[in-house]
């Protein structure tokens, strides 16, 4: 069967890659090749030829008429259209970041399209958009709406037809019989957990039926950074807790064994229901009947495989856009490494029980089985990934069973799923606490190039891990030992040979924002801007050693230049903050006043031509404009990143012009005011976005540019356009995102530059 699945695969990836003939040449290739093989004889190469070809034709079929006809084609015109759509999820909303506005997302399915005069009946897939959240996220799943929007087109391999930008939204009808009691179950679960505590309220949800509604961006960091973000979905794991769940209260009833089989069968379909049959809840509820049929043939892990190359030919035939998803590869991976390893493995652990044993290997054989492909997302590798899941584990199961007992009895009336929501809601706060004390942990997550040769390396570590596991396992001091190891590691931060050196700048790696360090000798140190958030600064501070900061610089008030500050208030000896002459946000910036004078430092405005000299680091302010705000100033603006404070830090020979987020604007105002614009280092204005002025770069003539952005940022920094300006000038570049921290070194006339991802110029 793994032939089979790996031909219909293919075939879907191909079919849905937006190219219109290559579906057509793989069927045409395949059918050749299946006839030859049916004329020698060859079955097994003939039944895989006929699976391939199906797949490509019904697959290239459904591409061509998404894309290509009806909505599809009318969203390459972007016209503005009247459509009749029945909404199929649940409203998806992204908060505000900088100048971009809080858009709601809602997937629904076309019934009429009127456009120019053309009316197109056509049920295709499409995602409603819109800055009105209270508009769009006040429907109901089911339910018949008409809106009036511009019509945008999407990817060409995007499951979708197209986009539409609400602008107006009028409700219909209600949702039918069906739509509606899910939609109750789903809402009662909600309101049996309203009296636990707020991130319980989050989690229940989102664990039991993938209603992540409540999920803050915080908790979604913390479970992203101990891999525990499968449990802020519906997985497997969640269909073999609500079958475990059914097979009980059927033996508890003295249902015989076929009707417990018929009752798996409806439990599986109550669960795609309830939980909706979304492209993911469908993958989840795929995986996990293949781990429940895996185990019920004596745990044969050949037979496990074959389940497992089924489940992946339905899923082709049946959505061919879901294998062009990280998630089903992540899917497919985890569940090849617990049927192929896991069953051995529990073996060979005779010194533990069976559940003791499934707890530590299951969790051990997916992380093996998946770790080069979350590498190649994350560019890291979570230690304390195992050991969170390890520790989580145990509450999975009853939160599921209590959460999915108290939608259903909440269903019928409130007060009687209460109880049950509420200890779902105790079930998962060990899982708040290990996923909040694990992203806090100073090693928790170890950087890893994203090169084919790294990832290469990284997936014979893991096959070599695996290989040595067994041996491992079977004695229960080497496991032990190997469980401290993990611990260790997750505490420890290794040092990264040759890193920093000798220094005189450092530009941390802080994620999508800010911070550079100059070097003032003695341990000490003037910080420019503190970047989003604490640990990120903290880790950069200690890996320099740095334990005097004496002089800290704000360029302006925005979050990702701001919000790390507390990582260096208590025991850096900070007593002096240059702020930039614009209190604006107004809230932020009188707050952050107020806390770092509560900290005992003194607090000034930049005053440009101002010179403040702490040890062997110098810092001038070159440039600060005082501009009025607009308005209440509670958001970003141009007028508030021209704001920023310009300074030029030198140490030890080597200067550093810090930028801030100045735009073309301020960059000009700039050059007009302080002509002297010459440094060794540009740390790139906006990290690097591309609004910026030739001619400012050009005065400034630096050797190298640096870019601090964060990895996969949703606003693309480093831009293209920054990058090759900086090229068609001379100037090395360098980049957070993909170098790490950036040490750099002034050794006569050239530059040494190192990054803590093994970067060196």
């Amino acid at each position: 069967m793994v032939p089979v699945a790996a031909g219909a695969v293919v075939a879907a990836a191909i079919a849905t890659a937006g190219h219109r003939t290559w579906w057509a040449v793989l069927a045409a290739i395949s059918l050749c090749m299946g006839l030859l093989a049916l004329l020698r004889g060859h079955v097994a190469v003939t039944i895989v030829a006929l699976v391939t070809v199906t797949v490509a034709v019904t697959a290239g079929a459904r591409q061509e008429a998404l894309h290509h006809t009806g909505v599809g084609a009318l969203s390459e015109q972007r016209a503005m259209t009247t459509a009749r759509v029945i909404i199929t999820g649940d409203c998806r909303v992204v908060a505000a970041k900088g100048p971009r506005p809080q858009l709601a997302f809602l997937p629904a399915r076309t019934v009429q399209v009127t456009t120019r005069g053309r009316v197109i009946s056509q049920r295709a897939a499409i995602t409603l958009s819109g800055n009105d959240t209270d508009q769009l996220c006040h429907t109901a799943v089911g339910q018949h709406v008409e809106v009036t929007g511009r019509l945008t087109p999407v990817k060409p391999t995007d499951s979708q037809a197209g986009r539409i930008a609400v602008k107006n939204l009028t409700a219909l009808t209600q949702a039918n019989w069906l739509d509606a009691r899910v939609n109750h179950i789903r809402d009662a679960l909600v309101q049996a957990c309203r009296f636990s505590q707020q991130r319980q309220r989050a989690l229940v949800p989102s664990l039991v039926v993938g209603d992540t509604a409540a999920v803050d961006s915080q908790m979604s960091e913390e479970f992203k950074a101990t891999a525990l973000t499968h449990l802020m979905a519906v997985s497997g794991a969640n269909l073999a807790s609500t079958m475990a769940l059914l097979w009980w209260s059927g033996s508890w009833l003295g249902l015989r064994r076929g009707w417990l089989r018929v009752m798996s069968v409806l439990g599986v379909v109550l669960f795609v229901l309830i939980c909706r049959s979304e492209p993911s809840v469908m993958r989840a509820a795929a995986m996990g009947i293949v781990a429940l049929s895996a185990a019920g043939v004596s745990f044969d892990r050949s037979a496990g495989i074959r389940s497992l190359a089924v489940a992946m030919t339905i899923l082709a035939f049946a959505d061919p856009w879901l294998v062009r998803s990280i998630g089903f590869w992540l899917s497919v991976a985890a569940t090849a490494g617990i049927l192929w390893w896991s069953t051995r493995w529990v073996k060979v652990m005779q010194w533990a029980t069976q559940p003791v044993a499934m707890a530590l290997v299951v969790p051990w054989a997916a992380q093996l089985a998946t770790q080069p492909l979350v590498t190649s997302l994350s560019h890291s590798v979570s230690v304390t990934g195992l050991l969170a899941n390890l520790a989580a584990a145990p509450f999975v199961g009853p939160a599921t069973i209590l959460g999915m007992s108290a939608a259903i009895a909440a269903s019928l009336w409130v007060p009687l799923g209460v109880p049950a929501g509420w200890l779902a809601g105790w079930c998962v706060q060990p899982v708040l606490w290990i996923a909040h004390v694990g992203a806090t942990a100073p090693a928790g997550q170890l950087q890893w190039p994203v090169t084919p040769l790294a990832l290469g390396v990284l997936a014979g570590i893991c096959l070599g891990l695996a290989w040595i596991t067994p041996w491992v396992l079977r004695r229960w001091w080497a496991t032990i030992l190997a469980l401290i190891g993990v611990v260790l590691a997750s505490i420890i931060r290794p040092p990264v040979p040759g890193w920093p050196g000798e220094w005189q700048v450092v530009v941390c790696d802080v994620g999508q924002g800010s911070a550079t360090l100059v070097n003032a000798g003695h341990g000490a140190a003037v910080l420019i801007d503190a970047g989003p958030e604490p640990q990120p600064l903290h880790d950069c501070v200690a890996d320099l050693h740095v334990n005097q900061i004496p002089l800290v610089v704000l360029s302006h008030y925005h979050a990702d230049h701001v919000g790390g500050i507390d990582a260096v208030l208590t025991g850096f000896g900070v007593n002096q903050a240059i702020v930039s002459d614009l209190d604006s946000p107004v809230t932020t910036a009188k707050e952050l006043q107020n806390h770092m004078s509560e900290h005992g430092i003194e607090v000034s405005h930049a005053a440009p031509g101002e010179i403040r000299t702490v040890g062997e680091a110098t810092v001038e302010v070159l440039d600060s404009p005082l501009i009025e705000a607009e308005g209440a100033g509670s958001g970003e603006s141009s007028k508030e990143n021209d704001s920023s404070v310009l300074v030029r830090a030198s140490s030890g020979g080597l200067r550093a012009l810090v930028t801030g987020d100045i735009e073309p604007g301020g960059q000009q105002a700039a050059m007009r005011r302080h002509p002297d614009l010459g440094c060794d280092v540009l740390v790139m204005p906006h990290h690097g976005s591309a609004r910026q002025d030739r001619r400012f770069w050009t005065a400034t003539g630096a050797r190298l540019a640096v870019a601090s952005a964060g990895l996969d940022n949703s606003y693309g920094h480093p831009s293209a356009k920054a990058l090759n300006l900086a090229r068609e000038l001379g100037m090395q570049t360098m980049r957070t995102d993909r170098d790490g921290s950036i040490a750099i070194h002034s050794s006569g006339d050239s530059l040494v530059t190192r990054g803590t991802h093994g970067a060196m110029g």
